[in-house]
C-alpha cells in the first residue's frame, strides 16, 4: 500500500486568509497596501521620470479632496471638522480657482510663483488626504490589533514610493523611448533611445 501523501499547506494568499484567525484584519492590510502603493508608484515615476505631476493626477487630487470638503459642508449638522482640515482640503479648489482668474499661472511672475505654491502644498497634502479618505473606505486597517501591520502598510508604500522615484529617475536602464511612444505617452527627457532591431527576413 503507497505511503500516504503528505497533506500541501494550504496557500492563505491564494484563499483570500478565509481559513486564518485574523482574516478581516490580513485583508485590509493587504486592501490598504496595494491601494496605497499603487498611488505612491504612479505618483513617485512620474516625479522622477518627468520632474513634474501631470494635470490629471493633480484634477485626481482636486476631485478627492473636494468630495471630501464638500460632504463635510453638506454633513455639517451630523459631522464634526475642525477648520484647518477644511482648510487643507480647500487648496486644491483654491488652485482651481486660482488658474481660472489666471491660466496657468502665465500672466505674471508673481502669479506663476503661487500656481507654483499651490500645487507644491497640494502634492505635500496628498498623505494627509488619502489618510481621511482611507478613515472612510478601509475602516478595518485602523482597527488592526497589533501595530506592527501599520507600521508595515507604510513601510511598504514608502519603500514602493522610493523604488518608483528612482526607478523614474533612471528609466533608461528600464525602459525605452520606443515603449512611451507605443503607449502614447510623452517620452522621459532622459529616456534610452534604442537602435532598430535588425529584420528577421532579407527584404
Amino acid at each position: 500500500m503507497p505511503p500516504e501523501r503528505r497533506k500541501r499547506p494550504r496557500d492563505d494568499l491564494l484563499s483570500g486568509f478565509s481559513h486564518t484567525e485574523h482574516t478581516q484584519e490580513l485583508r485590509a492590510f493587504f486592501a490598504t497596501t496595494i491601494t496605497a502603493s499603487l498611488v505612491a508608484w504612479d505618483l513617485m515615476f512620474t516625479l522622477g521620470a518627468y520632474h513634474t505631476v501631470f494635470y490629471s493626477r493633480l484634477f485626481q487630487i482636486l476631485v478627492l479632496s473636494s468630495t471630501l470638503l464638500l460632504g463635510t459642508i453638506v454633513l455639517r449638522r451630523y459631522i464634526s471638522v475642525r477648520p484647518w482640515t477644511r482648510a487643507v482640503l480647500s487648496v486644491p479648489l483654491v488652485w482651481l480657482a486660482m488658474r481660472l482668474i489666471a491660466p496657468f499661472g502665465r500672466t505674471s511672475r508673481a502669479a506663476h510663483i503661487l500656481d507654483l505654491t499651490l500645487i507644491t502644498v497640494m502634492l505635500v497634502s496628498v498623505p494627509f488626504t488619502l489618510w481621511a479618505a482611507a478613515r472612510i473606505v478601509a475602516p478595518e486597517y485602523f482597527e488592526l490589533p497589533d501595530r506592527r501591520f501599520r507600521v508595515a502598510v507604510a513601510t511598504i508604500v514608502v519603500i514602493v514610493g522610493v523604488t518608483a522615484l528612482l526607478v523614474g529617475q533612471f528609466n533608461f536602464r528600464f525602459t525605452t523611448c520606443h515603449e512611451y511612444d507605443i503607449a502614447g505617452d510623452n517620452p522621459p527627457a532622459n529616456c534610452f533611445n534604442a537602435p532598430p532591431r535588425p529584420a528577421l527576413l532579407p527584404p
